[in-house]
C-alpha cells in the first residue's frame, strides 16, 4: 500500500510540474539585448512583485482601454508606444481612489509601471462578506527605484494575452 501511495505522490508532483512550464528568464540575464527605445516612440515597462500572499491572479493591463499584456506576478516587460497620453490601467475587481494613472509619453520617454496587489482592500456596498476581491493598482515608480526592483523580476515579454 505505501508503494502505490509513493507512486501515487511520485506522479502528481510529475503532474503538477509539467503544468508550471519553463521559467521564464531574470531581466538582468536579459537586460543586455532589450533593443534600445525607438527614436520616434516612448516606452512603457510594466512590472509587478511577486507576492504569493496578497494575489497570484493575472490581470490584463490596458493602455487607453485597450489590452497590453497581462500582469505576471514576479514579470517585467514593456510596450513601446507613439507619443501620446495614456491611461495606463488593469482590471480589478476592487476599487481603489486614483487607481490608475495617466501619463504623456514623448518621443524617448520611458515609463515604468508597477502593478501593486492591495488584496486586503475592497470598498464593496457595506455588506459584509468573507469575499475580498482582487484589488490592483497602477503606481508609476521612479527610473532608479524600478531598475533595482528589476533584479529581482523575470522577463515575460512572451506573456501575449488572448484577446476576450
Amino acid at each position: 500500500m505505501m508503494r502505490i501511495l509513493r507512486l501515487a505522490g511520485t506522479v502528481l508532483l510529475l503532474a503538477l510540474s509539467g503544468c508550471l512550464g519553463p521559467q521564464a528568464p531574470l531581466y538582468p540575464q536579459v537586460a543586455s539585448t532589450v533593443p534600445p527605445v525607438p527614436s520616434n516612440q516612448g516606452r512603457i515597462y510594466f512590472y509587478r512583485e511577486y507576492e504569493p500572499y496578497e494575489s497570484l491572479s493575472r490581470p490584463y493591463l490596458y493602455l487607453n482601454r485597450g489590452i497590453v499584456g497581462i500582469s505576471i506576478p514576479g514579470g517585467v516587460f514593456y510596450r513601446d508606444v507613439p507619443p501620446d497620453t495614456y491611461e495606463v490601467s488593469v482590471y480589478s475587481r476592487g476599487a481603489f481612489p486614483n487607481q490608475f494613472k495617466t501619463i504623456a509619453v514623448k518621443p524617448g520617454d520611458v515609463f515604468y509601471a508597477k502593478i501593486e496587489s492591495l488584496r486586503s482592500w475592497y470598498s464593496g456596498n457595506g455588506v459584509i462578506s468573507t469575499f475580498e476581491p482582487d484589488t490592483f493598482v497602477v503606481a508609476i515608480i521612479d527610473p532608479n527605484q524600478a531598475r533595482a526592483e528589476f533584479e529581482r523580476m523575470r522577463y515575460v515579454q512572451a506573456e501575449e494575452p488572448a484577446q476576450p
